[in-house]
């Protein structure tokens, strides 16, 4: 003789220590999501990793910059010794190309910055001399140098470095213009926010002996607090009873209500009953 079955119940068996953590990990990935993905954060990486990169392209650029002001100085008073004043004033003639240059390459950024074009001929023929300068002299201070023999290795760094910061000062427009595009397209996927309209303005004769017109409300059905939000208030009396009866539901249960939990009792499109759960939680 077979024994008796064991009743089959349906209760859904309580939730493990790993699921748990499991959930809270799941609900922390979807927050960090929803943060990282950001339009603005994104607009404000680009906007960081723009100065990021332009300060380590200056900082190596003031480096090349220093090598060549060597060669530019041996060029002009190689052959001359510390007590003429030209050997001192040679060590400012590469500073002072220098700065040209790096006003410049400001300028050409901060026209980027604003969308304007700094394509210009007069641009590029300031750069070409400026590198045709600073090249020239180290090259021709390296192979014919005032003291010792020639060396293969200092020519090709006075023939390299120069030709290094120009292709930087080259560069850098083009980083800043990036970036700067990178910027603009996370800022185009921010939805603008409507401005709200002003109430409008009912004028009322001073002459008329008429009282003032008394707006009523529509009727509604006994609204319960959860009935009294906007949302709710051009629905119909019985499907904002489905949405409290839902509501009362979702509570017991112990959670918070969601647009899903709204579609699921009355049709609605999911913008609005979006809408609804905003205005019950307000």
């Amino acid at each position: 003789m077979l024994g008796k079955r064991t009743p089959r119940t349906d209760h859904q068996p309580a939730e493990t220590r790993s699921v748990r953590r499991l959930r809270a990990r799941l609900d922390e990935s979807h927050q960090l999501h929803a943060l990282t993905t950001d339009p603005l954060l994104n607009a404000v990486r680009a906007d960081r990793f723009r100065i990021s990169v332009t300060r380590s392209m200056w900082l190596f650029l003031a480096i090349g910059l220093g090598f060549t002001t060597t060669g530019v100085q041996a060029f002009l008073a190689g052959h001359l010794t510390a007590a003429d004043p030209l050997w001192w004033g040679a060590w400012l003639v590469e500073p002072a190309l220098a700065g040209i240059l790096i006003t410049l390459l400001r300028w050409e950024a901060e026209m980027l910055s604003a969308g304007l074009n700094v394509d210009h001929d007069a641009v590029k023929r300031l750069k070409r001399l400026l590198l045709a300068a600073t090249l020239i002299t180290n090259v021709w201070s390296s192979l014919f140098p005032a003291t010792g023999s020639v060396n293969a290795g200092n020519v090709f760094l006075h023939v390299v470095i120069p030709a290094v910061v120009y292709l930087i000062a080259e560069v850098m427009p083009v980083i800043t213009h990036r970036c700067n595009q990178a910027r603009d397209n996370a800022l185009a996927t921010v939805a603008p926010v409507p401005a709200a309209s002003p109430p409008p303005v009912v004028e009322v004769p001073a002459a008329s002996p008429s009282p003032a017109p008394v707006i009523t409300s529509p009727p509604t059905v006994e609204p319960t607090a959860t009935t009294t939000a906007r949302a709710l208030s051009r629905l119909p009396a019985p499907m904002r009873a489905a949405i409290d009866a839902k509501t009362q539901d979702v509570r017991a249960q112990g959670r918070e209500l969601t647009a899903q939990d709204v579609q699921d009792a009355v049709k609605v499109p999911a913008d609005y009953a979006a809408r609804i759960v905003r205005d019950l939680a307000a």
